[in-house]
């Protein structure tokens, strides 16, 4: 999770939609949960994992104002960064790609309930059928069918304060042509700019109700090599972290917050917000 928060697109930005949930990465980056992945001991794309989402008694964002986020987040070698994964937004679900640099890119498509499912996603630099290089992310079920799947190119627009900033160019294909830095997994809970300079977690919804997930869960986070395939455990490092950006949050209202657990594959993760006065 960086700054930076139909059907597959085909590059075009929605606007209207992206107002509003792109707001919350540019106020801050919220409450964050993440394993990073790196040192590879080879060549590596993107990343892959399956994400266990909450139940709905398990779950509760408020619309237009606090967004659970579950995202892969790919740095390449030359500094491009891409976030891919999905937000829920009030009862909506969306497939979402962010990044880029300083002027960044946001593509989103709506997607159907999954809430309480299991999914794959996969978010990776690619070469597509044209031969150019691209950056992919695909939400899948658990019998493989594609739900969702957004994809971002040199000629996809990049907007900088909500203005237009020319196209991605090698920013989209750096991480195919040059490999990644670090692969991160993430379960996030981001607020928009409209709450974001208060203690937003006292926030309600329509139901009266906090924001909260418990008990959102990524397994089998690898690596994706651009031989193929995936990286084996012992070709590479990785770290955990747990934090909010938001200054107004210190380190005891983090942990008080969030509980994770976590491994060099594995994040579990509960965030509450009813867990402070």
């Amino acid at each position: 999770m960086k700054k930076w928060f139909t059907t597959v697109l085909t590059v075009i930005f929605m606007l209207s939609s992206v107002s509003i949930v792109s707001a919350a990465e540019e106020s801050g980056d919220g409450f964050r949960s993440q394993i990073k992945q790196s040192n590879f001991s080879e060549t590596v794309v993107g990343g892959q994992t399956k994400l266990k989402i909450p139940s709905s008694a398990n779950i509760n964002a408020i619309a237009g104002q606090i967004y659970p986020e579950f995202f892969i987040s790919i740095n390449s070698k030359q500094g491009a960064t891409f976030d891919g994964g999905v937000i829920l937004d009030g009862t909506q679900w969306k497939a979402v790609i962010f990044g880029g640099a300083s002027s960044s890119t946001w593509q989103e498509t709506n997607i159907s309930n999954i809430t309480g499912q299991t999914v794959n996603l996969k978010l990776a630099g690619e070469k597509d059928s044209r031969g150019e290089y691209i950056v992919k992310l695909t939400v899948s079920n658990s019998s493989g069918s594609t739900i969702g799947s957004i994809s971002v190119d040199k000629n996809t627009p990049k907007y900088y304060k909500g203005n237009r900033d020319g196209e991605l160019g090698w920013l989209a294909e750096n991480p195919y042509y040059s490999g990644l830095n670090t692969v991160s997994y993430e379960l996030n809970m981001v607020p928009t700019s409209s709450i974001s300079a208060g203690y937003y977690h006292k926030t309600t919804g329509s139901n009266g109700k906090r924001a909260f997930f418990d008990g959102a869960e990524m397994s089998i986070a690898v690596p994706i090599k651009k031989a193929g395939g995936t990286l084996a455990l012992n070709g590479f490092s990785w770290s955990h972290t747990k934090n909010c950006d938001d200054l107004q949050y210190t380190q005891s209202d983090v942990d008080k917050l969030v509980y994770d657990v976590s491994n060099q594959t594995y994040l579990y993760t509960t965030m509450n917000f009813n867990n402070l006065p």
